[in-house]
């Protein structure tokens, strides 16, 4: 199994230990806070999932009806998880206003309410040391569909600080309207979470330009490798989940022989490939005429 999907497997166990503890904490506190934050837990075992689904279709190979491949699936999963947030800080929302309307005094410190919050906090820590972990490989592996789960489960963490913070302020003062209102603020937080984890995957899905730094470094990546070339234009470039795609066309004399223009593409492909992994690249060779001089000149220095 790819270190990728066995990251995705062990999210859900890890999901299912934090699901477990926080909805045993909502049980025996009574609080409408815990309870939705053990929601919160339970959108995060389908995400993971989601995920584990996704990287599975993205590993497909490329074949007659995708010839870029599946990576795109890994998009569509991120997009589904931030859908997931959004419906579980709606049904968050529709728990506080019962709370608001129905809400009764909160057990003490010394017995459920205590121990839902030490509960709730054991599976805190174990989530944070998860979601730490998951963003550490989704940088690595360049995934979108564990990026955006590690993301969900530091919202989660943070969730969980504020409840136990906020209970905790709640058994003191005796003020028990509290505890609806840290739900509120719960449903708030990971809405957020879940609209930008949506943004973002639509951009992807759009084929969104790179950061101009990026586009920066690959002028300049060609510009040092191209010797021998006149300049290069057009440039376009889309990033598919963990696969990116580069294609641009390579000005050159036109008494240069095939094999010559060949090795200089052959240095340039060489030189990306190391600066971004897995990059596919098409480069289109052109005769001197089709030179454009708005791209990237060999020799001098133009503005892409």
């Amino acid at each position: 199994m790819k270190p990728v999907l066995k990251f995705a497997v062990a999210s859900i166990g890890a999901g299912l230990a934090v699901l477990a503890l926080k909805f045993t904490a909502a049980r025996v506190s009574g609080s409408a806070a815990l309870f939705s934050d053990a929601l919160e837990s339970l959108v995060n075992v389908g995400a993971s999932s989601l995920a584990l689904y996704a990287l599975i279709g993205a590993a497909k190979p490329a074949d007659r009806q995708h010839p870029y491949g599946h990576a795109k699936v890994e998009l569509l999963s991120a997009v589904a998880t931030g859908a997931l947030i959004l419906i579980a800080a709606v049904l968050i929302l529709e728990r506080a206003y019962v709370a608001f309307r129905h809400h009764a005094p909160l057990t003490p410190m010394t017995g459920g309410l205590g121990e839902g919050l030490a509960l709730n906090a054991s599976a805190g820590a174990l989530i944070a040391v998860w979601a730490y972990l998951l963003r550490r490989a989704g940088a690595k592996f360049r995934s979108p569909a564990l990026a955006a789960d590690a993301r969900h489960l530091y919202s989660d963490v943070l969730s969980t600080i504020g409840i136990i913070g906020g209970l905790v302020v709640a058994a003191v003062t005796g003020l028990s309207v509290l505890d609806p209102v840290i739900a509120v603020g719960i449903a708030l937080q990971i809405a957020y979470a879940g609209g930008r984890t949506v943004l973002e995957s639509l951009s992807g899905l759009l084929d969104e330009a790179p950061p101009p730094a990026m586009l920066a470094r690959i002028n300049e990546l060609v510009r040092a490798h191209g010797t021998g070339a006149i300049e290069a234009h057009d440039f376009r470039t889309r990033q598919a989940g963990s696969a990116s795609f580069l294609e641009f066309h390579l000005v050159v004399p036109g008494a240069m022989s095939v094999s010559t223009a060949h090795e200089i593409c052959d240095s340039i492909e060489e030189a990306l490939k190391q600066e971004i992994p897995g990059v596919v690249i098409t480069i289109h060779v052109e005769p001197e005429q089709k030179a454009k001089h708005d791209g990237v000149v060999v020799m001098d220095s133009i503005e892409p």
